[in-house]
């Protein structure tokens, strides 16, 4: 994106890849359909250590209404909504579709293409900027570092943008994974592996709590889903926090009418909002026999059985790290750019985007939005820097 708004500005332009086709990670997300955009932007669930401001003015630069145009009109790949999700995928589901398509748009906008290249440095010169690679050096006038972070290093990401940053003087926030599944080495929930629900999910370090809600499954290792997602990155960032589970809409008032009820099965009370198999799990925690019903349920068993229900303290002893992370939390400060042309305030001529920056969004295209927008602002203004 950076590349093809900078030659649409009039600029030569080079783009460096790493792999042999590029765009490794559009053609795995979504489960091989690319979850392009979200239906509806939420600045507010980014994370970033960055005052809200300076995040909102870069999303902005490039509304989500623009951006799907673009999409459907410039690159000819129509989206279809997802409704249960809120997501656009394009109506082909296919991920390639959109990968070719930014190929195919770059090119056509004049863009020179170096695959099976790999950056190994950048040196600021009085000219510009020397870059070194794999196939030996390249001067250019003006830089954009879009390399990404670390998540998924199969797909070509190794971190070498963020080592560059570093190095040239940027306020680095220490990178972590995020949106990466959790790790549980608590034996006893094994037996649950492939039960999936809605879940919100609530974590606290001291007096902040973070919370999310969604898809959650049940693994051999742990917890997957989007709702366990994204909130790992809690697990990374220095305090280990207490993770509670409402495993549904149902309130602790709500349970606690359906177990004061006229005698029934409690289990089969359970069964009708939660799976049966974590239903018997719950009760097993609670200390409420199997066998159970309404009539002679303590009340000690009642108020342990709707704590269970409505705050399950979720076991965890880590998470999947930078292998399964969908994202690499952490990066450039997003102070040390220019919140509209993302140049480096560090170091004129340079400009930083997507990934390499500190911000991220939640499940659902938010960060591929995020790519996008500020991919197009940093390419743009390098673009025109050099006209």
């Amino acid at each position: 994106m950076a590349a093809a708004f900078a030659a649409s500005s009039g600029a030569r332009t080079l783009l460096i890849e790493r792999t042999k086709d590029g765009g490794r990670k559009i053609l795995i997300s979504g489960g091989g359909r690319c979850n392009v955009l979200p239906s509806v932007a939420a600045p507010e669930r980014f994370v970033t250590d960055a005052p809200a401001h300076l995040l909102r003015a870069m999303l902005r630069a490039w509304p989500l209404h623009q951006q799907r145009a673009f999409f459907e009109r410039d690159l000819g790949i129509p989206l279809a909504l997802e409704v249960e999700s809120g997501k656009l995928f394009p109506r082909s589901n296919r991920a390639r579709d959109v990968r070719d398509g930014l190929v195919a748009f770059a090119r056509s906008q004049g863009v020179q293409m170096q695959f099976d290249t790999t950056v190994t440095d950048v040196m600021p010169s009085a000219t510009g900027f020397a870059v070194a690679t794999s196939h030996g050096n390249v001067q250019c006038d003006r830089l954009v570092l879009a390399t990404g972070g670390r998540s998924v290093p199969a797909t070509g990401s190794d971190g070498i943008g963020l080592a560059i940053a570093d190095r040239l003087g940027h306020s680095m926030i220490a990178a972590y994974p995020a949106l990466t599944p959790l790790l549980d080495d608590n034996a006893s929930h094994a037996t649950l592996a492939g039960v999936s629900l809605r879940v919100r999910l609530r974590a606290r370090v001291g007096a902040s709590v973070t919370e999310s809600y969604g898809g959650f499954l049940f693994t051999h290792r742990g917890y997957s889903g989007p709702g366990v997602l994204d909130i790992s990155h809690v697990t990374e960032r220095g305090q280990r926090p207490v993770i509670r589970a409402q495993w549904c809409e149902g309130t602790a008032a709500d349970w606690n009418v359906d177990l004061t009820a006229p005698a029934a099965a409690v289990s089969s009370i359970l069964a009708r909002r939660i799976p049966a198999r974590l239903a018997d799990h719950l009760m097993a925690a609670a200390g409420v026999p199997g066998d159970r019903r309404t009539s002679n349920l303590t009340r000690t068993e009642r108020l342990a059985l709707i704590d269970a229900l409505t705050a399950f303290t979720l076991p965890w002893s880590g998470n999947e790290g930078y292998q399964k992370a969908e994202v690499t939390g952490g990066g450039v400060a997003l102070g040390d750019v220019d919140s509209k042309t993302l140049e480096s305030k560090r170091v004129p001529g340079l400009y930083l985007c997507g990934e390499m920056l500190d911000a991220f969004g939640p499940i659902g295209g938010h960060n591929f939005a995020w790519a996008w927008a500020t991919g197009r602002a940093a390419g743009l203004a390098a673009g025109r820097a050099i006209v």
